[in-house]
């Protein structure tokens, strides 16, 4: 991006006023942009009542630069003085040499400070002011413009500054495809609006905008084959990966990329030429394996000039087996990394922290960062061992949060909000500090824009975190829907906080025996009451055509809310199943016999609908939890288990789906025993294997494993 002297912008203008302009100006006569706002506001007041103070002609100048966006944003056309007098309020630019950093924002009860070291800095403080608070893209080059849609900007009246917790926040977005889930099934029905593959420059740069205003001082994304398959080439994946990182770069954030180390196939990518290893020998030692990881990792390099920060992630997927595979591989990527780059920091991931980390710093060095899980499972053991480890070798210490905000959406896929569970994981994780402390935390965002509110909660008790709940959930909801309905905004938060996360990890994670979903103390009367008052307020501000306050989005409030309604009414159904089960588990106690249980059961076996909403492999969450207390209720009372067509066609066309995946390119039958580790199905999942064998789908070897009988249809593929 070319940036453009004021004085040059200054003679474009006045050519452009000379010949009519682009665009027209009922506030001052003079030129505004195409997509200009009707207001500009500053907290509660406009910003009509402000004065620029330059308090030397260097910042009057800047002041001038600043004058002229917002001129050109809503028609308001403010002076630029030297001194206050008597102005309401101030936007002040200054040249402080003395300055602890670079340049700095500041805006307190809604007085703006935009401070720099020298002129040059301090033009591009003001052009980080204008995209991070006005709705601009790219400001002070040939290509700005208004990215923001709404037709109010509001500037947040205080941008809180104090010593945070995590001096780098970054959340992790997470290149999963939210409707062609892991590569295997494509659903048609999901809203594509939710896709940011499928986002413009535009929209990506409004999404990193919203990191931003989450608290972020960075994003990392995934980079892996399974992005690549949704977009059909790496080369459109890598385009938009660039357009997030320029954005990240032009807002003063850091851009991290996180790469499959060792897995480099599957999930919709089919490369027949891929070779972990050949006859069990070490990957390295293997021609075939060095060329797969050579071709591999180039295409990840390609990405290197745009990185700051780069994590290889070798575990869960993954094919290599020992720490010293991984120590070879990893020296390979970083090594092409820093051929672009030497000042990228380099790390590894060791979320599942299963390899000799030893092994990793004597090949490697201790010039490498080890990046642990939000620990929960023994959370006192995991952070003593895996810190003091890192005090020992000297290496810096990261942290790769995952299942904390969200669910992943390639299995389990729910729109979540969950500020309590990430609360109890930041207070842990702090208690030891003392050992070690991350010099960065990464957070997961998976669903995207459903995930937000989540990533605001995170973002903002990564700075602090013992934030008032109140606080926090006050000032998200305004940011997001105003003030009028703000309350109840947060009320339909807390509704699918308490429905599908409660308050821990334990209540929060499907395989535990507290999960919430099938919980004895699942608030479903309360839920339900709770639900029937707030969806038609929901349904209230959809119609009215409510926009965001503050917080920017990539897409309009209203299509945010369109997407959050499904949510609250699958919450909904669920709840109203949950009370009909239970009064069904009286009946059977009071001695209701088998046809009455049954014709009973049968009414209220309908499964809770997908509606457009994201599923993942496993099917929409609360249908499956039905699914599973339907059938333990029928075990129990020894009735049959009723059966709904299209859930059980569903099920096994998603294991169909799987099996097309795993032949995509192959010249033989591919096999497998099972589908999805029998995670997603349970005991359910042989039966309906053995359906789709009976069906003629599948054949079976005689040593039971099963492969598509039509398998020849997919050895052909174009990746």
């Amino acid at each position: 991006m070319k940036r453009l002297s004021a004085l040059k912008y200054g003679l474009i203008l006045g050519m452009l006023l000379l010949l009519g302009g682009c665009g027209r100006d009922s506030k001052a006569g003079t030129n505004v942009e195409k997509n200009a706002k009707e207001a500009v506001c500053i907290g509660e007041n406009s910003i009509s009542e402000y004065v620029i103070v330059g308090k030397n002609s260097a910042a009057r100048e800047a002041g001038n630069e600043l004058k002229s966006y917002i001129q050109r944003t809503g028609g308001d056309v403010l002076p630029v003085v030297s001194k206050r007098g008597k102005a309401q309020h101030t936007i002040t630019l200054e040249i402080d040499k003395k300055l602890d950093t670079e340049k700095r924002i500041t805006i307190r009860d809604g007085e703006i400070a935009i401070s720099a070291v020298n002129k040059e800095t301090l033009y591009d403080c003001v052009y980080l002011f204008i995209d991070t608070y006005l709705g601009w893209i790219k400001a002070g080059t040939d290509e700005a413009h208004i990215s923001n849609t709404n037709s109010v900007i509001h500037v947040p009246a205080n941008v809180t500054e104090h010593e945070p917790w995590m001096e780098e926040r970054e959340a992790i977005i997470t290149l999963w495809n939210v409707n062609w889930c892991r590569g295997i099934y494509l659903d048609n029905a999901v809203s594509v609006k939710n896709n940011i593959m499928y986002f413009t420059e535009d929209q990506l740069y409004e999404y990193v905008k919203m990191m931003k205003y989450c608290g972020f001082t960075g994003i990392q994304v995934t980079d892996m084959c399974s992005a690549w398959a949704g977009l059909g080439s790496w080369q459109a994946v890598h385009e938009k990966i660039r357009m997030l990182a320029e954005a990240a770069h032009s807002l003063d954030m850091k851009f991290t990329l996180w790469v499959w180390g060792a897995e480099f196939s599957g999930y919709g990518w089919a490369d027949e030429t891929v070779v972990y290893n050949k006859n069990g020998d070490l990957a390295y030692n293997s021609e075939e394996a060095l060329a797969t990881f050579e071709k591999y990792y180039t295409i990840y390099a390609d990405l290197a000039d745009c990185c700051d920060r780069v994590i290889g992630h070798y575990y869960d997927p993954g094919n290599l087996h020992t720490a010293e595979e991984i120590a070879y591989f990893a020296g390979m990527l970083r090594d092409k990394f820093w051929a672009v780059n030497p000042d990228i920091d380099f790390g590894i991931s060791c979320w599942v922290d299963v390899y000799d980390k030893n092994v990793f710093i004597n090949e490697l060095g201790n010039n490498i960062t080890l990046y642990e899980q939000g620990y929960r499972d023994n959370p006192q053991k995991q952070y003593t061992s895996f810190r003091t480890d890192i005090n020992n070798y000297g290496c810096r210490l990261g942290t790769w949060a995952w299942n904390t905000c969200e669910m992943e959406i390639d299995q389990l896929a729910q729109m979540n909000f969950n500020p309590d569970h990430i609360r109890s994981v930041y207070q842990m994780a702090r208690n030891f500090d003392a050992i070690a402390k991350p010099e960065y935390w990464s957070e997961m965002d998976s669903y995207h824009i459903l995930n937000v509110f989540s990533l605001y909660c995170a973002g903002q008790m990564l700075i602090d975190p013992d934030i008032p709940d109140e606080t926090l959930l006050r000032e998200l909801s305004v940011a997001a829907v105003g003030e009028k309905y703000a309350g109840a905004f947060a009320e339909m938060l807390d509704i699918i906080q308490d429905a599908r996360t409660g308050s821990s990890y334990a209540t929060f994670f499907w395989s535990s025996e507290s999960y919430i979903l099938k919980s004895s103390d699942y608030p479903a009367q309360d839920i339900l009451a709770r639900c029937e008052e707030y969806i038609p307020i929901l349904q209230e501000m959809i119609d009215t055509g409510l926009e965001s306050y503050s917080l920017p989005l990539p897409v309009s409030l209203n299509e945010v809310l369109r997407m959050m309604m499904p949510h609250l009414q699958q919450i909904k159904g669920f709840a109203e199943f949950r009370i009909a089960l239970e009064e069904l588990e009286t009946a059977y106690a009071g001695g209701a016999d088998a046809e009455t249980l049954i014709d009973r059961l049968t009414e209220i076996a309908e499964p809770i609908r997908s509606y457009n909403t994201v599923v993942g492999c496993w099917g929409q969450v609360e249908a499956r939890a039905q699914h599973e207390m339907i059938t333990d209720f029928c075990e129990r009372v020894g009735i049959e288990i009723p059966q709904n067509a299209t859930f059980r066609a569903n099920r096994k066309l998603h294991i169909y789906m799987q099996m097309v995946t795993f032949q995509l390119g192959k010249k033989e039958p591919h096999c497998e025993t099972t589908y999805q580790w029998d995670a997603a199905y349970g005991k359910e999942t042989a039966e309906l294997i053995d359906e789709l064998v009976e069906e003629g789908l599948f054949i079976r070897n005689e040593d039971g494993r099963y492969y598509l009988a039509d398998w020849e249809n997919y050895i052909y593929h174009f990746n």
